[in-house]
């Protein structure tokens, strides 16, 4: 493989490969094709199809910034080449075309895929990433929906790093991953805040997924104390620095606040006086109000079309929008908490109704663990509003669920919705192990 592309080849060397062994691990076995036979597959590269493949789609693996650029645009071309002129795919409308490209590249029943597959997991994601390698238009056509319909996750920043940067297509995955999901132990928050609160060009969460729509974050608490009682934790799980930490961290990466106006900015906004901005530097407002200025009773469609025109010449101007970034607090809890937290009270005002139906015994628990705490509030959190803390009764909103943890085994899960803690959504999670996960986790 060349280096002749890369400004220094030893680039990676601190950023991606000083902290996390590459172990001969491929992205087909990230996706779960490890099983698949089919020629052309991804599965077992060899060194002939990794290393010595002379043809153009050869490479199970593409080094970062080393790939040839392919700017054609199949429906720019006037003709199809030769090799797929009579294919009975491309005579299908375009709309058509994408919706077979999702069902192979889309994984089933939402699944977020792990990269890199956890030791212990058999998840079927039922992907078919092979169909890129038919031919050059299907890649371009295809490529961008394997990385825009699918959320991506990720436990270990050099993970993240090294996707985007070292294994998956950069053209593609930079700019088209919108979905990511990250998974952070409490232990490990010194390991991540350096990644999530960077602005390093080349190892840092903002520069490599620019393009993000929706971040996740599940965050693992170790801050719920099994002795005391759940009135106790439901406050008391909020004070956590580390917490804390990730959540002021990222509102200062995607909501900086706005830097104080001076005279040259308000110079820049009027278009006069020598602070005035160039023009190539102005966002979308102050490119429409420099044109407000000059031309006040132009036509608004040609002052779009200018708009359109300066966005397609001054990309790096034009700022994108946060994404929607949530932060889940999960904690483990004990198994007579949980049935405290997600049992509805036998006779309640609230209008609530169990997702299922729940032994006398527990809802007889929950009544009397209501009964003590004294506080039955009139009316659950409702999903965005403002975060003013969560209790017991924001747990019977959201149906309970089963959830295969690498770590822990079999849990059942209860969430509450999602509050608005000054543009950073945030819930708490529980999760309870079932018998056979908790006397393994004994033994």
């Amino acid at each position: 493989m060349s280096y002749a592309h890369l400004s220094d080849p030893y680039q990676y060397h601190e950023s991606v490969l000083s902290t996390r062994s590459l172990s001969f691990l491929s992205t087909a076995d990230a996706l779960g094709l490890s099983g698949r036979s089919r020629s052309g597959s991804l599965t077992q590269p060899t060194r002939r199809s990794t290393m010595h493949d002379d043809s153009e789609h050869g490479e199970d693996l593409i080094m970062a910034n080393t790939e040839p650029a392919h700017d054609t645009d199949p429906s720019d071309m006037s003709e199809l080449p030769s090799s797929v002129a009579h294919s009975h795919l491309f005579a299908l409308p375009r709309e058509l075309r994408d919706k077979i490209y999702a069902y192979c590249l889309t994984a089933q029943d939402d699944l977020s895929i792990e990269w890199p597959r956890l030791a212990g997991t058999n998840i079927a994601y039922s992907l078919e990433p092979q169909l890129l390698r038919a031919c050059r238009i299907i890649y371009d056509e295809a490529g961008p929906l394997l990385y825009s319909l699918n959320t991506l996750t990720f436990h270990h920043p050099s993970d993240a790093n090294m996707f985007v940067r070292a294994f998956a297509s950069a053209s593609l995955s930079r700019r088209y991953i919108a979905n990511l999901a990250l998974h952070l132990k409490s232990a490990d928050t010194r390991l991540w805040m350096p990644y999530l609160t960077s602005t390093d060009a080349h190892r840092s969460l903002k520069a490599d997924f620019p393009y993000l729509r929706e971040l996740g974050v599940r965050y693992r608490s170790n801050r719920w104390n099994h002795s005391h009682g759940v009135d106790v934790n439901l406050k008391d799980w909020r004070d956590d620095s580390r917490l804390d930490e990730i959540i002021d961290g990222l509102r200062h990466i995607y909501h900086p606040p706005p830097p104080p106006r001076t005279l040259q900015d308000d110079a820049a906004s009027r278009g006069d006086g020598e602070g005035a901005k160039p023009v190539n530097e102005m966002n979308a407002q102050e490119f429409m109000r420099f044109v407000d200025t000059r031309r006040p009773g132009e036509d608004m469609a040609f002052k779009r079309q200018l708009l359109e025109l300066h966005k397609a010449h001054a990309p790096n101007a034009m700022k994108l929008d946060p994404p929607t970034t949530k932060v889940v607090c999960a904690c483990r809890v004990h198994s007579t908490h949980f049935a405290q937290l997600t049992t509805p009270p036998a006779d309640s005002n609230s209008g609530l109704r169990p997702h299922r139906a729940r032994p006398a015994a527990l809802m007889l628990a929950t009544i009397a663990n209501l009964e003590l705490t004294r506080e039955v509030p009139s009316a659950p959190v409702v999903e965005g509003e403002p975060f003013r803390g969560f209790t017991a009764i924001d747990f019977l909103t959201m149906p309970v669920r089963r959830l295969e943890d690498p770590d822990l085994g079999t849990a059942k899960v209860a969430r509450t919705p999602f509050a608005d803690r000054q543009k950073i959504l945030i819930a708490l999670e529980i999760h309870c192990l079932d018998s056979r996960s908790q006397s393994r986790d004994r033994r």
